[in-house]
């Protein structure tokens, strides 16, 4: 199972944040997240869609159930798998969700497991559909290998046609898709269906190519008329990909071409263009010997360096009674670093939430929890606002004051 893309709506910046970077951080999924429900409507419905929505069930404007609902009642290709994130979790609400669609639900707040577990469903139906893909993309290369001529792809009623010259792609068209490039123009170049007639008839008469003919017209210069017809025949491909019955047939045919705007298979494909290597099935991802809760550390934006957080660390360590201690991100759960008795990612969880709560309304200092065995305690490091530390210390070996002013200290020299 490959990566799919995903498409985050959430109107709350820290949620959002949040779920952006624990999927950035423990999957190879294309993640992109917008605030509202009218983007992600937008961004929905456009071809190729997103594998997976996740949207937020209570967002101002369009609400996530009614994208759900929207989205289920379009005409696309291929429908997304859709999760609506809420905290309301009573069974009429759930009924209400699923009566619009939704494919499954996330409590908020969600523990990072738990969200990465959720889409391994959408995955599995994602990466059904992906053997298809390769089969479309491997005979989109050996096309071009061939030569000139077309490939025909049908699926049901749709018929798909790319003709490839000089082993390039000159054009490509789905009979469903009625968007033609005059069209796109359209709303930049202020072309009408007069201006269209007399583009076309300019070409007959001098026998010049379309673009040329576009450009001496001054409807738009040449750079921006390639990104265009780009982009255009770029849409056109991945719906070709998306096929879900695809039949195959490819007509050698030497023909004259003129136009000179030519495209490269792998400049139209992107990421799929890795699907032409004829692998039966995407590699699995490997595997690791950390817990699932902890990560690589790397440097990010604002993040203290390395060093700076082990030393946090290593002081934090000679407090008496430690017994453990890591360096937490607090946007995603992922731990950066641990020394010591391995610390439980279910109380390192709950810490997490706790923080993030109330760090929205004041600042937050520390946090405590103790047991009849322990102290849990757990601080934010200065050099680092996304990252704490927290410790565990024997209770019957310090006092929790003791404890508390320690941690103080290290995350402090």
């Amino acid at each position: 199972m490959g990566p799919m893309r995903i498409l985050l709506a959430d109107d709350e910046p820290l949620s959002r944040e949040l779920v952006l970077r624990t999927l950035r951080a423990r999957t190879p999924h294309d993640v992109t997240a917008v605030e509202d429900g009218e983007q992600a409507l937008e961004l929905s419905l456009r071809e190729p869609c997103p594998d997976v929505l996740l949207l937020d069930w209570m967002m101002p404007g369009l609400s996530g159930l009614e994208v759900c609902a929207r989205v289920r009642k379009a005409s696309l290709r291929v429908q997304p798998y859709i999760i609506l994130i809420t905290a309301r979790n009573s069974r009429e609400d759930m009924l209400e969700g699923l009566g619009a669609g939704a494919d499954d639900f996330l409590s908020k707040p969600t523990a990072p497991d738990i969200l990465v577990a959720r889409l391994l469903p959408a995955a599995r139906r994602s990466g059904a559909g992906r053997s298809h893909s390769r089969a479309v993309a491997q005979a989109l290369f050996r096309a071009r290998d061939e030569g000139d001529g077309e490939l025909v792809v049908t699926d049901g009623a749709i018929n798909a046609r790319v003709l490839f010259h000089r082993r390039q792609v000159a054009w490509a068209h789905v009979s469903d898709d009625r968007n033609t490039l005059l069209e796109i123009l359209t709303p930049e170049a202020g072309i009408d269906a007069d201006m269209v007639r007399e583009v076309v008839a300019e070409c007959r008469r001098t026998g010049a190519r379309l673009s040329d003919t576009l450009v001496s017209f001054g409807l738009v210069d040449r750079a921006r008329l390639r990104d265009q017809l780009l982009d255009w025949t770029r849409r056109k491909m991945q719906s070709i990909l998306r096929f879900e019955r695809p039949q195959i047939l490819f007509l050698p045919q030497k023909r004259g071409y003129s136009e000179d705007l030519l495209f490269d298979l792998e400049e139209l494909l992107g990421d799929e263009a890795q699907l032409s290597r004829a692998r039966s099935a995407y590699p699995p991802a490997a595997p690791s010997s950390q817990p699932p809760w902890q990560g690589a550390f790397s440097d990010s934006d604002g993040a203290a360096p390395r060093a700076e957080l082990t030393r946090v660390l290593d002081r934090a360590l000679l407090g008496d009674g430690v017994l453990g201690a890591a360096i937490i991100d607090r946007l995603t759960g992922v731990c950066l670093l641990q020394r010591g008795q391995e610390l439980s990612p279910d109380v390192a969880w709950a810490h997490l939430q706790s923080l993030n709560v109330l760090s929205r309304q004041e600042r937050v200092l520390d946090s405590i929890v103790v047991t009849d065995r322990y102290f849990h305690l757990v601080c934010f490091v200065p050099e680092a606002p996304d990252c704490f530390v927290y410790i565990l210390a024997d209770a019957k070996k310090v006092l929790l004051a003791a404890a508390r002013h320690a941690l103080q200290q290290a995350v402090s020299s």
